[in-house]
């Protein structure tokens, strides 16, 4: 875990955080190959976000889940960054082989977050922004992972999501901002802990780092830089996660008697 958690600090260095009102989510890319399993995850965000899924096979090649994820702050602090917004989805897996497994999901979810913070520019006044923000959101996901060993595995995963705001001010006039569309690139590295073949281990942690970006932006063009609601809301945002799984199935399988339900 230690070594895990330095190499997320390592690479997350070079994918620090931009002060946008959109809180991207992780993409789930789920560790499930056969109907009857589950994982119920739970991840931190360097940036002080947590968040917690849970993801089940019901039938060979179907999924469901289920995502939430929040950052709290200190009401009385005068910059800030907080929400809470969750995600529904169902999606298919496919293994390859004995070491590739694909898959895609697509769903929707809602979200409302808040953000003040300061501008300072040479020869000027500082100025204050402060955003509060209500949203709907689809998506859609595909992702492939690459199982190198019995404990270690990485892959990628990439995301589109349509943002569609309900409610969008800044210092609680109405920003001339409706929707946007987000592409959003994941890459993680797993290791499965316990004994024995990989699915008959209970746990796994993982880091995995991420990007979004709005299409059709160009973060380039100064002409933006003081835009409200073009800027700080188009502009990308990038995240580093440690997490840990927990697959029910595995436990169930290790508490059953020898020869128990033949």
């Amino acid at each position: 875990m230690k070594t895990l958690f330095t190499l997320a600090l390592a690479i997350g260095s070079l994918f620090l955080p931009s002060c946008v009102v959109y809180m991207p989510m992780q993409c789930a890319a789920p560790q499930l190959t056969d109907k009857k399993q589950g994982e119920v995850s739970g991840s931190s965000y360097l940036s002080g976000r947590v968040e917690v899924a849970g993801t089940y096979s019901p039938v060979r090649h179907l999924l469901v889940r289920a995502a939430y994820s929040s950052r709290h702050g200190n009401p009385q602090d005068s910059t800030y960054y907080r929400g809470y917004q969750y995600d529904l989805g169902v999606g298919t897996y496919w293994p390859l082989g004995q070491q590739w497994l694909v898959g895609g999901l697509g769903g929707f979810g809602q979200a409302r977050s808040n953000a003040a913070f300061e501008r300072t520019a040479i020869l000027f006044p500082s100025t204050r922004y402060e955003y509060d923000a209500r949203y709907n959101k689809l998506f859609g996901e595909v992702y492939g992972t690459f199982q190198a060993s019995e404990a270690v595995s990485f892959g990628a995963a990439y995301r589109v999501t349509q943002v569609n705001f309900t409610t969008l001010t800044e210092h609680a006039l109405p920003v001339g901002l409706s929707r946007m569309t987000r592409s959003e690139p994941m890459v993680y590295f797993r290791v499965r802990l316990g004994d024995g073949p990989t699915e008959s281990r209970p746990v796994q942690l993982q880091a995995a780092w991420g990007t979004s970006a709005t299409f059709g932006y160009n973060e380039s063009d100064r002409s933006t830089y003081y835009s409200v609601g073009v800027r700080d809301l188009k502009q990308g945002r990038s995240y580093t996660t440690i997490g840990i799984s927990i697959f029910p199935h595995c436990l169930f399988r290790k508490a059953q008697a020898p020869g128990e339900g033949r």
